[in-house]
């Protein structure tokens, strides 16, 4: 362990090997998948040639109203992540119930096909139930190569009456009305 400004750090663990606190990677694992999220699609243009780079997370959660800001988690594979950076912008969608083939699309990798991207901009998904446009105020490192981002949400369209999409169990899932 050390020690910085009165805080105190551990080593991570291997994976499957249980950590400081006796939890393993794939017990939290089981136990977040009990987490329902919105399926969301984080997008950034790359400024040198205007491609869009976007990565389906289920980590995502307003911070605060006064002033708007929003928070998602990068992965360190996510393909988004090289192009984020402090200053710039990016598009944050909500999805629908009926995108669950856009949520599958970029939670690959390498995606293939035509993609939804107009031209100019910041880039969202045409149809989100929620779209964001955001400027990029902070981007914090996590003891587990991720990455949060804490973005001023500059401009919303949607949210009038599509419900989200919702991850839940690994899987994608719909509200239902009782």
């Amino acid at each position: 362990m050390s020690t910085r400004e009165g805080t105190t750090t551990t080593p991570m663990a291997e994976p499957g090997e249980p950590g400081p606190t006796g939890v393993d990677d794939e017990t939290f694992r089981d136990a977040m998948a009990g987490w329902a999220s919105t399926v969301t699609v984080v997008a950034v243009r790359d400024m040198d040639d205007g491609r869009v780079h976007a990565t389906t997370v289920s980590s995502f959660a307003p911070v605060s109203s006064e002033p708007p800001e929003v928070v998602v988690s990068l992965n360190p594979n996510a393909q988004a992540l090289p192009f984020v950076r402090e200053g710039g912008s990016l598009g944050i969608s909500l999805l629908a119930e009926g995108q669950t083939r856009w949520a599958r699309v970029f939670a690959d990798p390498f995606p293939v096909g035509p993609m939804p991207w107009t031209d100019v901009g910041i880039p969202v998904v045409p149809g989100a139930a929620v779209a964001l446009e955001c400027a990029v105020r902070a981007v914090h490192a996590t003891e587990g190569g991720s990455r949060l981002v804490v973005a001023r949400v500059l401009g919303i369209s949607g949210g009038e009456t599509d419900r989200p999409l919702l991850y839940w169990q690994r899987g994608y899932h719909r509200l239902v009305d009782d």
